[in-house]
């Protein structure tokens, strides 16, 4: 069997509510949003952050919205997390069902015995197009699963995919292709979870939570009745309202929210052109809330041009604003990627102390012996100063140096700073490193690592 041993979530600071994206929108009906350095990359790193990966094998990625084409995402955020060299490493891209088609490969490959550990990262951001933010379901986050054939909070007793051959909707060369519902609910969704429902569940009062992630879950109430389902075991969907829909990540979402609350066997059935159905049984309390600790964390954006700028869609910096060519090199950074990317420091092997960047000798005691450490992501602004020129969606930049907790100092930007009234900083504030992209130049992103300030806000 396939247990689910650790997880972490990553939502954006920011949320926009329906009644800013569109006068008809309601208030309180909120979506999560991404700052402008943000993207699935980033949020799927920090989505992984604390969970352990020493011994994992195999990475599988899940998006609906890939920022990468002809190369694997799976692969390049196992480099950014510095997993073992040649590790299995796989994308999922296709759509919405993309998470959980992930998540069922790797309860399957740990449950033959074929890898141990499987790290399983969905992550999801989409802009809709101008004018179409109510009737385009959109939210943006990422979430991570290790998958272990070790014990762990959660075991997957069962995982099982039903295909449809019918989609409600698809995209075909760029143009968006939707049938009559009338026809296409019947013959696609209804059809399969009848289908696959008969086939599947032998004791539907067994379950104490029944997750349907499906845009068309309001339809399948009937359908789940006449198997023996009540209607007091179906969880509500408390997350849409708070964050949007997540695409690919949803499904995962509500299980983990499922998870917090203290249920102890759950069904989910994650529908898009077909049904994954996953049985989930706890033995234990969940101690962990970080799904809860992220909803409670955010900004709301106060105007639509302020969702502009971070979807890039406006003007960043007036009329006279262009593009600025940056040097950036793949080469620099692979050679200092242990400095640069996984902020290992280099300490004084005689005096102690660290620094970020190695020197020929120790600036305190001239000794020319260095140890290599591993660089905390915590500290305190040293010093500060306004960047004008460098060209951001809400100018200026304010540059930090920080002197970081353990030892080493860095100088990097500030970000998540829409409201600069609530990123005040000054010598001495802590701070937080995170990874974001920091340009776009020579056709790709480019991540470095930035600061945010430790608060809690709502």
């Amino acid at each position: 069997m396939s247990f689910i041993k650790s997880y972490g979530i990553a939502l954006p600071h920011f949320r926009i509510e329906d009644n800013i994206l569109h006068p008809k929108g309601r208030k309180g009906v909120a979506k999560a949003i991404c700052f402008s350095d943000e993207d699935i990359i980033t949020l799927a790193y920090e989505a992984s952050q604390g969970i352990p990966t020493d011994d994992i094998d195999g990475l599988f990625f899940a998006t609906s919205n890939p920022v990468f084409h002809n190369r694997y995402h799976a692969s390049y955020l196992a480099d950014l997390l510095n997993l073992k060299q040649g590790i299995t490493a796989l994308d999922y891209t296709t759509g919405a069902r993309s998470g959980t088609d992930a998540l069922l490969l790797a309860s399957e490959l740990i449950d033959a015995g074929k890898y141990k550990n499987i790290l399983v990262i969905a992550a999801d951001v989409l802009f809709p197009e101008i004018g179409k933010e109510l009737t385009t379901p959109f939210g943006h986050g990422a979430c991570a699963l290790l998958l272990s054939a070790e014990n762990g909070i959660a075991e997957i007793t069962l995982a099982k995919s039903f295909s449809s051959a019918l989609a409600e909707e698809f995209v075909y060369k760029s143009s968006s292709v939707q049938y009559d519902p009338r026809f296409s609910r019947d013959a696609g969704f209804k059809n399969n979870v009848t289908t696959s429902l008969k086939n599947l569940v032998t004791n539907p009062k067994s379950f104490d939570a029944v997750i349907l992630n499906s845009l068309y879950a309001r339809m399948a109430g009937g359908i789940f009745a006449k198997e023996g389902f009540e209607e007091s075991q179906f969880a509500k969907d408390t997350l849409t309202s708070k964050i949007g829909n997540t695409g690919c990540v949803h499904a995962l979402l509500l299980l983990i929210n499922e998870l917090e609350n203290g249920k102890k066997n759950i069904l989910l059935a994650d529908y898009t052109n077909g049904t994954n159905y996953f049985v989930v049984e706890t033995k234990g309390t969940i101690k962990s809330k970080c799904l809860q600790e992220e909803l409670a964390k955010f900004d709301l954006i106060a105007s639509y041009q302020d969702y502009l700028l971070l979807n890039k869609a406006g003007n960043f910096n007036g009329d006279n604003y262009t593009t600025k060519e940056m040097f950036s090199s793949e080469m620099l950074m692979e050679r200092e990627k242990a400095s640069l990317l996984y902020l290992k420091g280099f300490k004084c092997a005689a005096c102690g102390t660290v620094y970020f960047l190695k020197a020929t000798r120790c600036k305190k005691c001239k000794c020319e012996k260095v140890i290599t450490v591993q660089l905390n992501k915590t500290g305190n602004v040293y010093t500060l100063t306004s960047e004008h020129y460098f060209p951001a969606s809400f100018p200026p930049i304010t540059m930090l140096v920080i002197d970081l907790d353990g030892g080493g100092r860095v100088t990097v930007q500030q970000t998540d700073t829409m409201f600069p009234e609530k990123n005040t900083v000054e010598i001495g504030t802590k701070v937080k490193l995170v990874l974001r992209k920091m340009m776009e130049n020579d056709g790709k992103p480019n991540y470095f690592w930035k600061a945010v300030t430790l608060r809690n806000t709502n």
